[in-house]
C-alpha cells in the first residue's frame, strides 16, 4: 500500500503543480497498483500455499 500511498501523493503534488502529464502517468500506475494489491488480496492464501509447496519440494530435492 506504500505504492499506493506514494502515487495519490504525487498525484495531488502534480496537480497543485500544473504538471497534467506527471499526473496522468500517476493515475495510471495508481490503478495498476490497485488493480494488484486487489488481485493480491483475493490470491494471497493460494499464492502462499504454491509458495510452500515449492519450497518444500526444493528442500527434498536438495536433501537427496
Amino acid at each position: 500500500h506504500m505504492e499506493i500511498a506514494s502515487y495519490t501523493m504525487l498525484i495531488a503534488a502534480a496537480n497543485a503543480e500544473g504538471e497534467a502529464e506527471v499526473a496522468r502517468v500517476s493515475e495510471q500506475n495508481l490503478r495498476e497498483e490497485e488493480a494488484m494489491a486487489d488481485w493480491l488480496k483475493s490470491h494471497l492464501a493460494e499464492t502462499t500455499q504454491m509458495f510452500l509447496s515449492r519450497a518444500a519440494a526444493d528442500s527434498d530435492a536438495a536433501k537427496r
